[in-house]
């Protein structure tokens, strides 16, 4: 299998190489014609993401080309010897094995992480419009795309939040039957505190208030989000209108306490509450826990449910190298029968031109005919011929996994049907069903 990448991540490589390795969706056109030009290998993806840089090839002499790939991928970047750096190399079905891995989210930082194969996909897609793709990386790129699905759909490896942001969300969804119509008070205007107000919109939420020290702070962070500025020495007042309350400042008390939060509970009639304090330290005092229908949970807290959530990730991915290695075998098992096709397909030719030209004497010995009989006939000459290549093409394909006893049957059927084939080897045009 002439198959190989070059491959550089997160794994291997720090950031301020990757940086420098990152190739953009303008360039993959310019790129790939770059290094197939200088290089003269037969096919070439690329993708680039955050984490990674990798190059997909295929072609003759695959060693001495992944040498000039790379070669001319550092001098298109402008990269001199002066960065000690060399993509670590794979080839065959580990290369192939890799791929699907990418693809399904198994090698992401966060495993499991939705983004990715929608990345793969458009670089693919770049690929393939710029003429870097042709029959093998399509075959492998989509046996790749379907071994995502498989991943996605017969596993729960992306089900549970990784992100202290999304673990915000997953808990309020526990708390509350629903989150449509709930209204947050964000206290503070801290990064982490902006990432969960907009996943908790995404969900349902529908009012947004924002009490800062800054008033200017507040009102900028209110404005992005629609909602509304409170000031931060009357944020009491608004408390009890709030069923989520997000707090982020750097304060060294407890902006919070239980003397707040009981008046706060008995006017919202003790309908829950849930307070997610992700400032340190801490701004909400845990003993409002002791209140009833108060949920309180600190950054502490949010990380034990990720630390959760990565495990129950990491065993699902256990099921999915199941799925990953079934969809390995089918494609070397279409690797392997590739040698044979163009013999079926010779073998094919031949029955069915013999078949025409049976059909065309015996059409004309039996003179004046109906429209209805003409149908029967041909349909008849048809099928006979179809069952005839059914047992040997399915025969050869087989022996072909085989190994060298394929090749036997293969000459056989030459020999007996007279197929004479072509000592130069075409790669067939047709993209063949892999599913």
């Amino acid at each position: 299998m002439n198959v190989g990448l070059l491959t550089t991540s997160y794994k291997t490589t720090e950031l301020e190489i990757r940086e420098k390795l990152a190739i953009s969706e303008g360039d993959v056109k310019p790129l790939i014609s770059f290094v197939k030009g200088r290089s003269g290998i037969n096919e070439l993806m690329v993708l680039s993401t955050c984490n990674r840089v990798e190059l997909y090839l295929q072609s003759d002499d695959l060693d001495r080309k992944m040498d000039e790939v790379e070669k001319s991928l550092l001098e298109y970047l402008q990269i001199g010897e002066e960065l000690k750096f060399q993509f670590q190399r794979l080839k065959g079905t580990e290369a192939i094995a890799h791929i699907f891995r990418v693809t399904s989210s198994l090698e992401a930082m966060v495993i499991g992480e939705p983004q990715i194969s929608g990345q793969v996909k458009n670089y693919f897609h770049l690929s393939v419009e710029s003429g870097g793709c042709g029959f093998f990386l399509n075959q492998i790129m989509n046996r790749a795309f379907i071994t995502a699905k498989r991943v996605r759909s017969e596993t729960e490896i992306a089900k549970f939040a990784v992100s202290i942001s999304f673990a915000a969300v997953e808990l309020a969804k526990k708390i509350f039957d629903s989150l449509e119509n709930k209204s947050i008070l964000v206290v503070g205007a801290g990064e982490m505190a902006e990432l969960a107000v907009n996943h908790l919109l995404k969900a349902g939420c529908s009012h947004l208030m924002v009490a800062n020290r800054t008033f200017s702070r507040a009102v900028s962070l209110a404005e992005k989000f629609s909602g509304s500025a409170v000031r931060f020495e009357y944020m009491a007042n608004h408390l009890e209108s709030a069923d989520i309350v997000i707090s982020s400042t750097g304060a060294k008390g407890y902006v919070i306490e239980p003397a707040i939060m009981s008046k706060c509970m008995r006017k919202r009639k003790h309908r829950p509450m849930f307070l997610i304090d992700i400032a340190v330290p801490r701004d909400i005092d845990p003993k409002i826990n002791d209140l009833a229908n108060a949920f309180v949970y600190d950054i502490d807290d949010l990380q034990t449910v990720v630390d959760n959530n990565l495990k129950f990730r990491e065993n699902e991915a256990k099921k999915a190298e199941i799925i990953i290695a079934n969809e390995l075998e089918k494609i070397e098992e279409w690797l392997i029968t590739l040698d044979v096709i163009p013999t079926i397909k010779m073998f094919r030719e031949r029955v069915l031109e013999m078949a025409g030209l049976e059909l065309q004497k015996g059409l004309g010995q039996l003179g004046e005919i109906s429209s209805k009989q003409e149908r029967t006939v041909r349909s008849m000459i048809n099928s006979l011929a179809y069952k005839i290549l059914h047992q040997p093409t399915v025969m050869l394909k087989q022996k072909a996994k085989e190994g060298t006893v394929g090749l036997e049957y293969v000459q056989v059927i030459n020999d007996l049907f007279d197929l004479s084939p072509k000592t130069e080897k075409k790669t067939p045009r047709k993209i063949i069903n892999l599913k």
